[in-house]
């Protein structure tokens, strides 16, 4: 005999949970694949930031009088 025929057939409530088991995974994984996506957009636009040429910082420090 073969194992799918010796397996009887699922009730609907073992159905609907392994639906739902489904279903959860589906959702975790989605969940991961966007923070992993937007982890990927900052450290692209630190890099943007990094790249880009800026003023220097040091003239917009104003120097402090001591007396």
């Amino acid at each position: 005999m073969r194992i799918f025929e010796i397996e009887k057939p699922k009730t609907p409530e073992q159905l609907r949970l392994d639906q739902l088991r489904v279903t959860s995974k589906r959702a975790s994984d989605a969940l991961k694949a966007e923070r992993h996506r937007q982890k990927a957009q900052r450290a692209q636009q630190a890099l943007q930031k990094l790249r880009m040429p800026t003023k220097a910082k040091n003239s917009t420090i104003k120097t402090i009088k001591t007396v």
